[in-house]
C-alpha cells in the first residue's frame, strides 16, 4: 500500500513538472517574438522552503539585447549573484512579495550603467516564480525631463522676474521716498530762507541794541567810578548772555540759510573751513559718543565750489566716519580734519579710526545703491551724491582704508580764482577815517533796524533814517550827498533792486555809495541782481563794528 502510494505522489509530481514545463514552453512561443523583454524567474528555495533566491529560466531576444548592456547573458543564472547590490535587494524583496500574495506589481526603473534608458517592469506570478516584462519608457522619460526642465526654467523665470519686479518695485518705492524727501526738503528750505528772513529782522536790532547798550555801560562805569561799575556787573553780565544766545540763534539762522540753498548750483570763492565747521556742527550728535573731533587746517585759500552742496559732502563725509565707530571709547577715536594747498588745488581730508574698509568694500563704495548697512538703515547712495557733487565742481573725491585702521576721505578742490565781491569790508585803517563825520542814509522798511543803526552810528555821523524805497528815492533826488547808503534789498513797496534801477537813470554817482542788506531772503531776480551789481552786501544780524567800518571807508561827502 505504501509502495502504490509512493509511485502515485511520483507520478503527480512528475506530471505537475510536466504540466510546467509545457506552460513554459507554451509561454516561450508567446513571447519569443514581442517587441518587448520577457523573463521568467523561477524560485530558490532552500532547505526551509523559503526563498532564497530567483533563477533565469526564460528570455525573450528583446529581454537578452537589454539586459546584456548591464549584466551579460541570464539565462540560467541566479538574480542575487547577478545583481549583489542593495537595490537589487530590494527588487529580490518585491519579486518574492508578487509569488507569496499572488499580487502583481509595476516599476519603472533607469539602468545604471546606461543613464538615459528608463524601464517600466511588470511583474506577474508565474507559477513558482515571476513574469517579468519590460518596456522601454525612454522617450517618453525624455519627454517628461523636458517638460520638467522647462517647467523648472519657468517657475525660475517667473520667481526672479518676481524678485525682479519687487527689487524694481523697492527701487522705485526709495526713489518715491527720495522724491517725497526732496519735495519736503524743498519745503523746509523755503520755510527756511522764509523763517530765517523774518527772524534776521528783529534779530539785527537786537544783537545791535545789545551792542550800544554794553558799550555804553563800559563807559558809564569808566567815568562814574568802581563803585558804579561793581552795580553795573551782573547788568553787564546779564547783556553779554543775551548777546551770546543772540549770536546762537544768529548760527542757528545761517545754518538753515545755507541748507535753504542746498539746490543752488551756483559756484564761488568758499571757505573750506568755514564748510567743515557747519558741517561739524550738524554732525556732533553722531560724534560725541564715539570719538573727537581733531582740526589741522593748514592755511588755505578759498575754493571754487557751492557753499550748500559741499557743506553736504563734508557732513555725509562725517557722518560714515562717525557710524565706522563704535560707541563708548571716545577718548581712543579720533575724526581728523586736515587741510593743505597742493599747487592751485586745495586738499580736505575727512579721517577717522573706525572698522576700516576691506579691498572689495572700498572698491565699490561710490557706486549707486551698494551699502554694507543693514536693510532699511541706508539706501547706498549717500557717498555715489557725493561724487557727483564733486565732480560738478570740477574736483575729486577718493577713499583709503584698510580693516581695523579707519579710512581717509579726500577731496580736492580748484582754488577759487576770483575775489568775493559780496564779502565783508575791512575795517578802516586809521582813527582820522574812524572819527570823520560822514552823513548815512538808512532804507529799510523795518522801524527797528533803523532805530538800532542811529544808535551805532548817531553819535558820530548824521543819520537819516527812512522805512519805504519810495521814500528813499524821494530824499535822493533832492539830496544825493550822502557819503554811504544802507539799503534793504526786499521791501514791500518798492525793493532796494527797483530803487537801483530808478537811480540809474536819474542818480547814477549815488549809487557807487550803497550796501545792500538782506535777511536771507532771496528771489531768483535777488539773487542775479546782485551777481551782476558789484556792490557790498551785508547779511542781518550785523555786527555793529562791520556797519561802522563800512561808514568810516566811505569817501568823504561832497561839497554842497
Amino acid at each position: 500500500m505504501s509502495a502504490v502510494t509512493q509511485v502515485s505522489h511520483s507520478s503527480t509530481a512528475a506530471t505537475s513538472e510536466n504540466h510546467g514545463d509545457a506552460l513554459l514552453s507554451a509561454l516561450a512561443e508567446v513571447e519569443r517574438a514581442s517587441p518587448d523583454g520577457s523573463l521568467v524567474l523561477r524560485v530558490v528555495r532552500d532547505a526551509a522552503g523559503a526563498i532564497a533566491d530567483f533563477e533565469c529560466v526564460f528570455i525573450n531576444a528583446a529581454g537578452e539585447q537589454v539586459t546584456r548592456r548591464v549584466a551579460g547573458p541570464l539565462l540560467g543564472r541566479r538574480m542575487l549573484e547577478v545583481f549583489p547590490t542593495e537595490k537589487a535587494r530590494q527588487h529580490f524583496a518585491m519579486y518574492r512579495q508578487v509569488v507569496e500574495s499572488g499580487q502583481p506589481c509595476v516599476l519603472e526603473v533607469m539602468l545604471p550603467e546606461d543613464e538615459g534608458m528608463w524601464l517600466r517592469i511588470t511583474l506577474t506570478r508565474f507559477q513558482d516564480g515571476v513574469l517579468v516584462r519590460f518596456q522601454d519608457i525612454s522617450p517618453s522619460k525624455r519627454s517628461e525631463r523636458e517638460r520638467d526642465t522647462l517647467l523648472v526654467q519657468e517657475v525660475t523665470g517667473r520667481l526672479e522676474a518676481e524678485a525682479l519686479a519687487r527689487e524694481r518695485a523697492g527701487e522705485l518705492n526709495a526713489a518715491r521716498e527720495r522724491l517725497v524727501q526732496t519735495e519736503r526738503l524743498s519745503v523746509a528750505g523755503q520755510l527756511a530762507a522764509g523763517v530765517g528772513h523774518e527772524i534776521n529782522n528783529p534779530l539785527a536790532f537786537v544783537t545791535g541794541n545789545l551792542h550800544v547798550a554794553l558799550e555804553q555801560l563800559s563807559v558809564a562805569a569808566r567815568e562814574l567810578g568802581p563803585t558804579v561799575a561793581e552795580r553795573l556787573k551782573d547788568t553787564v553780565h546779564a547783556l553779554e548772555d543775551a548777546r551770546r544766545g543772540a549770536e546762537r540763534i544768529r548760527t542757528i539762522v545761517k545754518d538753515l540759510r545755507t541748507l535753504a540753498r542746498a539746490d543752488e548750483t551756483r559756484l564761488g570763492p568758499v571757505d573750506v573751513h568755514a564748510a567743515l565747521e557747519f558741517s561739524v556742527s550738524l554732525a556732533m550728535p553722531h560724534l560725541r559718543h564715539r570719538a573727537q573731533v581733531e582740526r589741522r587746517y593748514g592755511v588755505v585759500p578759498p575754493v571754487r565750489a557751492n557753499e550748500a552742496k559741499l557743506g553736504q559732502v563734508f557732513l555725509n563725509l562725517l557722518v560714515n566716519a562717525a557710524q565706522a565707530i563704535p560707541e563708548g571709547d571716545v577718548t581712543r577715536h579720533r575724526v581728523s580734519l586736515v587741510t593743505r594747498r597742493e599747487g592751485e588745488r586745495v586738499v580736505v581730508e575727512v579721517r577717522d579710526t573706525g572698522v576700516g574698509m576691506t579691498p572689495e568694500v572700498l572698491a565699490r563704495i561710490f557706486e549707486p545703491f551698494f551699502t554694507t548697512k543693514d536693510q532699511g538703515e541706508g539706501t547706498g547712495l549717500g557717498l555715489s551724491i557725493c561724487l557727483g557733487i564733486i565732480h560738478s565742481m570740477e574736483g575729486e573725491l577718493k577713499a583709503e582704508s584698510e580693516p581695523g585702521r579707519g579710512s581717509t576721505f579726500r577731496v580736492v578742490l580748484p582754488v577759487s580764482e576770483v575775489l568775493d565781491v559780496m564779502a565783508v569790508p575791512t575795517p578802516a585803517r586809521t582813527m582820522a577815517d574812524v572819527q570823520a563825520r560822514k552823513r548815512v542814509l538808512i532804507i529799510d522798511d523795518e522801524p527797528g533796524i533803523g532805530s538800532v543803526m542811529r544808535r551805532i552810528l548817531g553819535r558820530v555821523h548824521e543819520v537819516v533814517v527812512v522805512q519805504s524805497g519810495r521814500e528813499a528815492l524821494a530824499v535822493l533826488e533832492k539830496d544825493d550827498g550822502f557819503d554811504r547808503v544802507f539799503c534793504d534789498l526786499m521791501m514791500a513797496d518798492l525793493t532796494g533792486m527797483d530803487l537801483y534801477a530808478r537811480l540809474v537813470e536819474t542818480r547814477p554817482e549815488c549809487l557807487s555809495r550803497f550796501v545792500y542788506m538782506t535777511g536771507g531772503g532771496f528771489t531768483d531776480r535777488a539773487r542775479d541782481f546782485l551777481k551782476q551789481v558789484s556792490a557790498p552786501r551785508i547779511d542781518k544780524p550785523f555786527e555793529a563794528e562791520v556797519i561802522r567800518a563800512l561808514v568810516a571807508q566811505a569817501p568823504p561827502r561832497r561839497a554842497t
